[in-house]
């Protein structure tokens, strides 16, 4: 064994001379510093937060879209109603009739309601039959298929 032990002595010398690099001649890297982490994270907190509140903001002007009132505008001495939805406007997706009449639902304008429910303002879902379904608007029905 003490022949190894020799052998291997004698190789490790040879290699200093040599300037040969071992392991245990490697420098150690360097850690980054935890500031560089720290920066990061901040960073990405910033841009959720900033990604958040942009949401937010398109969210709200979405709706302050959906809330414009109709105007009646007066061209010519004759009165028009703007944004006022007529039937030719509305389209019948699909139409979903089941016997049971907690399950029937109809998809009109790519929104879905259930009897009884509104589709627009003053556009009321009335009677789900098996190809059309009967719309109430403010006292009139509409029967409308898909």
């Amino acid at each position: 064994m003490s022949t190894i032990l020799d052998a291997l002595k004698k190789s490790e010398q040879e290699r200093k001379l040599n300037n040969i690099p071992t392991l245990s001649d490697m420098p150690t890297p360097d850690e980054g510093t935890k500031v560089s982490g720290a920066w990061m994270l901040a960073l990405i907190v910033l841009l959720a937060i900033i990604a958040l509140s942009l949401l937010v903001y398109i969210g709200m002007q979405s709706r302050n879209m959906s809330d414009t009132v109709s105007v009646p505008v007066v061209v010519d001495n004759e009165t028009v109603a703007a944004q006022k939805p007529k039937e030719s406007e509305l389209v019948v997706n699909v139409v979903s009739y089941s016997e049971s009449a907690d399950q029937r639902f109809v998809i009109i304008d790519g929104k879905m309601a259930r009897e009884n429910e509104f589709v627009r303002p003053g556009l009321k879902v009335e009677k789900i039959n098996t190809d059309s379904v009967i719309l109430n608007q403010r006292g009139r029905r509409i029967e409308l298929r898909p």
